[in-house]
C-alpha cells in the first residue's frame, strides 16, 4: 500500500513538471510576438540566473533532503537545514546583486543591470522554499509540492502576461517590462513558500547553537545538491555561456549591437522548444535514480543492468524522436509560433540539443549511483569550457549558427565521455540491433512528416496550427508503430515507458 501511495505520488508530480513546463515554455510565444526578438533576447540573457534558482527549489534542495534526511527526519534537524541552505542562498543574493553591473559589462548590455538585480530576488526564498519541498517528499508527501509548483508558475506567468499587456498599450521599454518580469519569478517563489508554511509541514525551531547535524552531513548535502543542480543545469549552464559571449562575439561578426540583440533573441526561441523536448526524459530520471539506489543498496546488480537497459533504450528512443520531430516540424513551428521562420539552420541544429542533454541525463543518474560524482562534475566543468571556446572561435567567422554548433560539439563530448564509464558499470545488450531499428524509425518518421506538410501548404498562422497538429500526430503514430511493428522495446522494457504497460497489453495481444 505504501509502494502504491509512493507510485501516485510520483505520478502527481509527474503532471505537476509538465503542467510547469508547459506554462514555462508557453508564455515565450506571447512575450516575443509582443516585445519582439530583441524583447525576447534581454528576458533570455537573465534567465539562467532564474533557471538556478529554480532548479534548486524544485529539484536539487528537496533531492538532496530526501536522500539525506529522508529516515532521520525530525523537525530540529529540518529547522536547522533551512536555516543553513537559506543562509547560502541569502549570500548568493548579495553576490549577484552587487555584482549585477559588472555581469551586465561581461555580457556587454549595460541595460540589464536592473533585470540581474530583479533575478537575484529569487534567492532570498529558495533554500525555505526547497527544503519545505523536500520536508515533504523525505514523507512520501507528493501533493503538496506539486500544488507548489503549480501555483509558483501561475503567478509567475499570470504577471509575465500582465506585463506584456502593459508593453501592449506603449508603456514601458523592453528592459523595464523585462525588470518585472524577471521579478515574478521571485513572487511565484514568495507564493510557493507561503503555501507550504500555511500547510504547516513541521514545527519550526530556532536551536542552531544545538546544531545536532554532523559536518559530515553537511558535506553530504553540499554535494547531494551540486550534484542534483548539475544534472538538471546543463541546458542553463551552456546558455548562460551564450550570455556572456554571443552578443559581443557577433559585433565580431560584423553586426552592430541592435542587429546582433535580435539574432541572439531569435537564437533563444530555440529555449522553449528544447524544454517541451525534455519533460519526459526529465521525469524519467527523476524515477529511475530510486530504482537504481535501492536495487545498489540490496546487491541486485542484474536487476541494476535491466534497469540500466531499458532507461538508455527508452531514453534514447523519446529523445531521438522528440529531437528529430523538432527538426523536422521547426520551420512550421518558428512560423506558427513566432511569425516568421528565419535563422532555421541554426534552430535545427540547436534541436540536437534534446538528444545529447538527454543521453546526458541519464548517464548522470547511471553513474550517481556508482558514486561517480567527481567524474561528472568534471566532465560537466570540462563541456562549458568548450562551450565557451568554441563560441569565440566559431561565432566570429560564421555568425550565429556558430552558437548552435558549439552547443551541440561540447555536448556531444559530454555525453561520449560519460557514455563510455557507464559502459565500464553496467552491461547494456543488443545497442547494435536497437540502433539500427531506431535509424528506420527516423527515416520512416521524416518521410512521413514531410509529406504530410507537402500535402497540407499553409501560409496563415491558423491554419498552419492545424497542420503543425497532424504533421505531429502522423509521426507519433510513426514511433509508436516502429515500437510494436520492428520490437525497438521488449516487452521488459515497455513496462518502464510512460503508458507503456498499454502499449504492452497491445503487442501482447497482436503476437497472439
Amino acid at each position: 500500500m505504501k509502494r502504491k501511495s509512493a507510485f501516485n505520488g510520483v505520478v502527481i508530480l509527474t503532471l505537476a513538471l509538465i503542467a510547469v513546463k508547459i506554462l514555462s515554455a508557453i508564455y515565450r510565444v506571447p512575450y516575443q510576438n509582443v516585445l519582439g526578438d530583441a524583447g525576447l533576447y534581454a528576458y533570455q540573457q537573465v534567465y539562467p540566473f532564474l533557471s538556478l534558482a529554480t532548479i534548486l527549489s524544485m529539484n536539487a534542495i528537496p533531492s538532496a533532503v530526501t536522500q539525506n534526511f529522508g529516515a532521520h527526519w525530525t523537525d530540529k534537524r529540518i529547522s536547522q537545514v533551512a536555516i543553513g541552505i537559506q543562509t547560502a542562498c541569502f549570500a548568493i543574493f548579495l553576490i549577484v546583486f552587487s555584482g549585477a553591473s559588472v555581469i551586465a559589462r561581461i555580457m556587454g548590455d549595460m541595460h540589464l543591470t536592473p533585470m540581474i538585480q530583479m533575478a537575484s530576488c529569487s534567492f532570498l526564498v529558495v533554500g525555505v522554499l526547497g527544503v519545505l519541498r523536500g520536508s515533504y517528499q523525505s514523507r512520501q508527501q507528493m501533493e503538496l509540492p506539486a500544488y507548489s509548483q503549480v501555483i509558483e508558475q501561475i503567478v509567475r506567468v499570470g504577471i509575465i502576461l500582465a506585463m506584456i499587456v502593459v508593453f501592449a498599450v506603449g508603456h514601458g521599454t523592453i528592459y523595464q517590462i523585462g525588470k518585472w518580469s524577471i521579478l515574478a519569478s521571485a513572487l511565484g517563489f514568495l507564493a510557493a513558500s507561503l503555501f507550504l508554511i500555511w500547510k504547516r509541514p513541521f514545527r519550526f525551531q530556532w536551536q542552531w547553537r544545538e546544531n545536532d547535524i554532523e559536518s559530515q552531513v553537511w558535506k553530504r548535502l553540499t554535494a547531494a545538491i551540486i550534484i542534483f543542480s548539475a544534472s538538471h543545469l546543463i541546458v542553463t549552464t551552456w546558455q548562460l555561456m551564450d550570455s556572456f559571449s554571443v552578443i559581443r562575439e557577433l559585433q565580431h561578426y560584423g553586426l552592430s549591437f541592435k542587429e546582433s540583440i535580435v539574432q541572439k533573441g531569435i537564437y533563444d526561441r530555440g529555449a522553449s522548444f528544447i524544454q517541451i523536448g525534455l519533460i519526459v526524459t526529465t521525469t524519467f530520471c527523476f524515477v529511475l535514480i530510486p530504482l537504481l539506489t535501492n536495487a545498489f543498496r540490496e546487491g541486485r546488480f542484474e536487476r541494476m543492468n535491466r534497469y540500466a537497459n531499458a532507461s538508455l533504450k527508452i531514453t534514447v528512443t523519446i529523445s531521438v524522436a522528440a529531437g528529430v520531430g523538432l527538426m523536422n516540424l521547426l520551420p512550421l513551428m518558428n512560423r506558427v509560433f513566432f511569425k516568421n521562420d528565419v535563422l532555421t539552420a541554426t534552430l535545427v541544429i540547436y534541436m540536437l540539443t534534446v538528444i545529447c542533454v538527454s543521453l546526458i541525463m541519464v548517464n548522470i543518474a547511471l553513474l550517481e549511483v556508482r558514486r561517480q560524482s567527481r567524474l561528472i562534475l568534471i566532465t560537466f566543468a570540462a563541456g562549458a569550457l568548450l562551450k565557451l571556446v568554441l563560441n569565440v572561435l566559431l561565432i566570429p567567422r560564421i555568425g550565429i549558427i556558430g552558437a548552435s554548433i558549439s552547443t551541440v560539439l561540447s555536448l556531444c563530448l559530454f555525453a561520449g565521455v560519460l557514455q563510455w564509464r557507464a559502459f565500464r558499470f553496467y552491461r547494456f545488450r543488443h545497442l547494435r540491433t536497437f540502433v539500427m531499428k531506431l535509424i528506420i524509425s527516423m527515416v520512416g518518421m521524416t518521410l512521413t512528416v514531410q509529406v504530410v506538410m507537402w500535402l497540407l501548404p499553409t501560409t496563415e498562422r491558423l491554419s498552419g496550427m492545424l497542420e503543425l497538429l497532424v504533421a505531429a500526430i502522423a509521426g507519433v503514430a510513426v514511433v509508436v508503430a516502429a515500437i510494436i511493428g520492428l520490437n525497438l522495446l521488449t516487452y521488459k522494457e515497455l513496462q518502464h515507458m510512460p503508458f507503456g504497460d498499454k502499449l504492452y497489453h497491445f503487442k501482447k495481444g497482436r503476437k497472439r
